[in-house]
């Protein structure tokens, strides 16, 4: 499917470039760590990313025509294994003007996702971010290959539905039953309402049985305050008691997939022209049968600008997990220096605590713990560019 995706876009592209307005960009993050510890011994890392474990970069082209009624999109990311079409990757069309037809991989279909990034989502990710800043109070579509339709019938309202082809050509009926459906409501500069159904549905290779169905999700996201933005969420999964039975919470790293029903709140307030504080707070509740107790997740960040080149960004985050083990606390400090409009520098120092004989093994991205109750450091170093 995806060497057939494949040969189809880039046919369509040399189609498209003879009528089309074509635009490029580009992103670059890496994150040098040369200098961190387990808890045991000190030791050189590694080049990391935000979110994985190798340098990373990403390009992006756009082919729109002249009409505005159709046009291509392409991502192509490159890392240490390669280069490969990834995360946005499509042909979209518009019949009319409220109805756009998307055909291809989707992220954030419909730019309805609830995020709240600050701090360390930018630098090494710690194990306390195990509900992520993007989608914290609520979902993107998975990003997956498929068809997706975002219809605006006025200004306010827009219906997003999306349906992993991929899903279906793998298993046939059932893939459908992944299908999303979100929807929002503006209300004039006050803030938006969103709900949607986000489905899960899974098989039983065995039985033939429906395990897993979906999540239904709602929030809202407030912007009618100068320099206030607040965006709250909840989320419920609905799921067969076989299903709940057959997956105790035993990882905290696997909260965010195995909740009952997510609560989540996140706001950013500029005190000042150069101070910015960002804040997060999750719960979570579980079927008894996965665990008995609740977990909680939050953080307060602080970004200041010493001056137009110079920034400080701080962070503190926790994760209480459930099944009686002990709190985890990450912190982190760091320096960014703009070089020019396109690039930055910045150093850090990054730690994750265990804070108790039954903690969460501590975990910096790239520097794993030598045991539990473990204090993980690491000194990484962020280049950024953008054009």
């Amino acid at each position: 499917m995806k060497k057939l995706f494949g040969v189809l876009f880039f046919a369509a592209v040399a189609v498209v470039s003879a009528f089309a307005e074509i635009t490029f960009g580009g992103w670059v993050r890496t994150l040098p760590t040369f200098v961190g510890s387990d808890g045991k011994d000190i030791k050189t890392c590694a080049t990391a990313v935000s979110w994985g474990e190798h340098f990373w970069s990403r390009f992006d082209a756009t082919w729109i025509s002249e009409d505005g009624k159709a046009g291509l999109t392409m991502r192509l990311n490159a890392d240490s294994n390669g280069v490969n079409l990834h995360d946005d990757v499509g042909i979209w069309l518009k019949p009319i003007d409220m109805i756009k037809i998307q055909i291809g991989w989707h992220e954030n279909f419909g730019e309805l996702r609830g995020d709240l990034c600050y701090g360390s989502w930018d630098w090494l990710r710690p194990s306390t971010i195990v509900i992520e800043d993007e989608g914290i109070t609520f979902s993107s579509a998975p990003n997956k290959q498929g068809l997706g339709l975002e219809i605006t019938p006025t200004d306010t309202l827009k219906i997003v539905i999306l349906t992993p082809l991929e899903a279906v050509l793998q298993r046939g009926d059932y893939g459908f039953g992944e299908t999303c459906v979100e929807t929002a409501f503006t209300f004039g500069e006050i803030g938006t309402v969103k709900a949607g159904f986000f489905g899960e549905y899974t098989k039983d290779t065995v039985e033939g049985d429906s395990k897993k169905y979906g999540r239904i999700e709602a929030a809202f996201d407030l912007i009618g305050i100068e320099k206030l933005f607040v965006t709250v969420g909840a989320a419920f999964r609905l799921a067969s008691s076989d299903y709940w039975k057959g997956n105790a919470l035993t990882d905290a790293s696997k909260i965010n997939e195995l909740y009952m029903l997510k609560t989540a709140l996140g706001a950013s307030y500029g005190i000042t022209e150069a101070l910015k504080l960002s804040a997060t707070f999750a719960t979570l509740l579980f079927n008894k049968d996965v665990a008995n107790n609740p977990a909680t997740v939050f953080g307060v960040g602080v970004n200041y600008a010493l001056n137009d080149a110079l920034g400080l960004v701080a962070d503190v985050r926790m994760l209480m997990p459930n099944n009686d083990k002990d709190a985890t606390l990450s912190f982190m400090m760091g320096l960014d220096a703009a070089i020019n409009s396109n690039a930055s520098l910045g150093v850090g120092f990054q730690g994750v605590v265990g804070l108790g004989d039954k903690a969460t093994p501590s975990a910096l991205q790239i520097v794993e713990a030598a045991g539990n109750n473990k204090f993980v450091w690491a000194v990484p170093i962020k280049a950024e560019l953008t054009f």
